[in-house]
């Protein structure tokens, strides 16, 4: 009988838990919310690895109903200067302008700018160092356009309401 005891408590709240009458409150539907229905374009020459990011969130569907035009700018900053005069830290920092059109109007549904931002220390090799640069200027531009899809999707979806 003593041993019954823990296993009744414990079959007691997972009966009590699991009947609590949960359920969520928002439901995504598919009614006419396609917030995905848009391709991406770069106006402007940037670097290879830029392009290599923006090229994994291109959408390659027919028909999109919006096109959204980026242009990029990369800038890299000296943050610590030694006193000899080298640079031991840089800051790399992506913008990107982006413009949201609707393809059967051609109207401008949004702008906006976004920034993306990281940091690297410079090494003895030179080899390293241009590794390392390569690895941030990703970084960077993968932050500046996860905040720039969030952006160009709100729109998308606060246009789609009215």
């Amino acid at each position: 009988m003593i041993k019954a005891k823990p296993v009744l408590v414990i079959l007691g709240a997972y009966f009590l838990l699991i009947s609590c009458g949960f359920s969520p409150i928002y439901k995504i539907t598919n009614d006419n919310l396609d917030i995905r229905n848009y391709s991406l374009k770069l106006v402007n020459k940037v670097s290879r690895e830029i392009q290599d990011e923006v090229e994994k969130t291109i959408h390659s569907k027919d028909n999109l109903a919006y096109e959204v035009f980026l242009q990029i700018q990369e800038e890299q900053t000296p943050l610590i200067i030694n006193t000899n005069g080298t640079v031991a830290k840089y800051r790399i920092e992506i913008s990107i302008n982006f413009e949201i059109i609707e393809t059967s109007t051609e109207n401008i549904l949004s702008t906006g700018i976004t920034r993306g931002f990281a940091q690297y220390d410079v090494g003895e090799s030179e080899f390293n160092n241009e590794d390392m640069k390569k690895s941030m200027t990703r970084n960077a531009t993968k932050n500046a356009l996860q905040i720039m899809i969030s952006k160009v999707e709100s729109s998308i979806a606060r246009s789609n309401d009215n």
